[in-house]
């Protein structure tokens, strides 16, 4: 009996929290048994770890009426679905492709529209183009309906695309704060936050004002009210405003990074989990994440299922950077299985293949990596070789600037020294106290830094621990 409602089962484990919350306040079913089924979805969607089972015993018509309720609420809601549909029919107004169902359709959608949404802007552009079309074939009832809409909306489309220009402005003060440290952008917080919040805006402007805001305060490492802007989003989704499935992912791979950065790792393992579930472009960096946090939760069995699962998505990608961030993390899983062997030839071959694409994107990440396993191997002549080989203390010294160096590659360099005899304790002492000269590490980096040393004192106790106090 139980299989006859595996498809409903696994469908509504694709149901996301936001998802269920927007339901929850939708439906207004008086059957008690399809109350029952959407209650349980929905209860299920909310549960961060148990799933109850459905009901075997009610009809399955039911269980398919109620899927199809879902699909057909959540397709209306979704954003990204309205601007594929307004964008399809502005090709095909452009080409005299346009159905006659298909522009009946978009009239009344034009003569029930209320107030400005997510896709405003490209709805209002797109009406621009159909009313030339309209007119210069003569029908002039369907070419009044859109003059109509047009007169109506234009000082908000006016209003938006003003906006739109000043939040490109932003973008370019906010993403050279990050990259280059080179200016403040505390200026821009109220009125990124007003437009967020302000409901006559369209929701595009919207949604990038909140993507703002958040990127700035990211960069001044203001987490408290990065988490308030987050919660608020959160509402938002949850209210039905400026949804679909691909910003509520990339709203949870956003909130993996603010809890681990405030060291909360059970939510950012749930929200890194809830990242996934939506198969999109990003879905590979959402996986790389997640799998970050797997490990810092000593949960590697996780992670390497994880990354088995995502391998053919891994192999086919043309994204460098994360395609390095798997392969990088798929050596410290083996390496935390025990399985080093395995780890340090897969890191071979990868630079072997990919030598040129390591360098160019992230060698730092590869290198503690592949470095890691072979100290944990003891094999500290081809550490040394591999240095020698690709001038990685020199990079190093270049990565020192950063702000968020931690020098474990440095540090596993010197110890290689020390065991293979080229330098003695005192130098060791020194070479691995020179990369902390001068910084004062966040406690994020103090935390990484206390990890690798916790590694590499297993190879030298004494000199490591000591370092640990100095940290300290």
């Amino acid at each position: 009996m139980k299989t006859k409602l595996k498809k409903f089962t696994e469908f509504s484990k694709t149901i996301l929290p936001n998802e269920a919350k927007y339901l929850k306040d939708s439906y207004r079913f008086t059957d008690p048994e399809k109350l029952q089924i959407v209650e349980l979805l929905i209860a299920n969607a909310l549960s961060q770890n148990r799933f109850q089972d459905f009901d075997t015993s009610i009809n399955k018509r039911k269980y398919s009426y109620i899927k199809d309720w879902v699909e057909n609420k959540l397709t209306k809601l979704d954003v990204d679905n309205t601007i594929n549909w307004l964008m399809s029919l502005t090709k095909k107004i452009l080409t005299d492709a346009i159905t006659s169902h298909e522009e009946k359709e978009f009239l009344n959608y034009i003569q029930d529209y209320k107030n400005p949404d997510f896709s405003f802007q490209v709805l209002f552009e797109l009406a621009k183009e159909y009313k030339p079309y309209l007119l210069v074939r003569m029908r002039y009832k369907d070419h009044q309906i859109i003059a109509d809409f047009l007169e109506t909306y234009k000082q908000d489309y006016a209003q938006a695309i003003t906006i739109k220009e000043k939040l490109y402005r932003a973008t370019t003060e906010i993403t050279n704060q990050y990259t280059l440290h080179n200016n403040e952008t505390k200026h821009l917080e109220n009125w990124l936050l007003e437009v967020f919040n302000n409901k006559n805006i369209d929701g595009k402007n919207r949604y990038q004002a909140f993507v703002l805001v958040a990127f700035m305060y990211t960069n001044y490492n203001e987490h408290d009210k990065l988490k308030v802007v987050f919660d608020q989003i959160d509402d938002y989704f949850s209210q039905g405003e400026m949804y679909s499935r691909r910003l509520l992912s990339n709203y949870y791979a956003s909130r993996v990074l603010l809890h681990s950065k405030q060291d909360e790792l059970k939510e950012a393992e749930y929200y890194g989990y809830l990242s996934i579930r939506q198969y999109n472009n990003d879905v590979l960096m959402y996986l790389n994440n997640l799998v970050a946090i797997l490990l810092r939760n000593n949960k590697p069995e996780k992670a390497y299922k994880l990354l088995e699962d995502y391998q053919d998505l891994y192999v086919e990608t043309h994204n460098y950077h994360q395609k390095i961030g798997y392969c990088s993390y798929q050596i410290r899983v083996l390496s935390e299985l025990k399985k080093n062997t395995l780890a340090e030839n897969t890191a071979k071959t990868f630079l072997r293949k990919y030598k040129k694409e390591v360098f160019k994107h992230r060698w730092h990440h590869f290198f503690t990596s592949f470095i890691n396993v072979l100290i944990i191997e003891e094999k500290y002549n081809e550490v040394l070789k591999l240095s020698a080989k690709y001038n990685l203390t020199e990079k190093e010294i270049e990565r020192q600037k950063q702000s968020n160096y931690v020098p474990n590659i440095s540090w596993s360099i010197s110890l290689s020294r020390y065991m293979e005899g080229k330098i003695n304790t005192s130098r060791l002492l020194d070479e691995i106290k020179a990369p902390l000269i001068g910084i004062e590490p966040t406690k994020n980096q103090k935390q990484l830094m206390i990890r690798v040393i916790d590694t590499l004192s297993n190879n030298l106790p004494e000199a490591f621990l000591k370092l640990k106090s100095h940290i300290n």
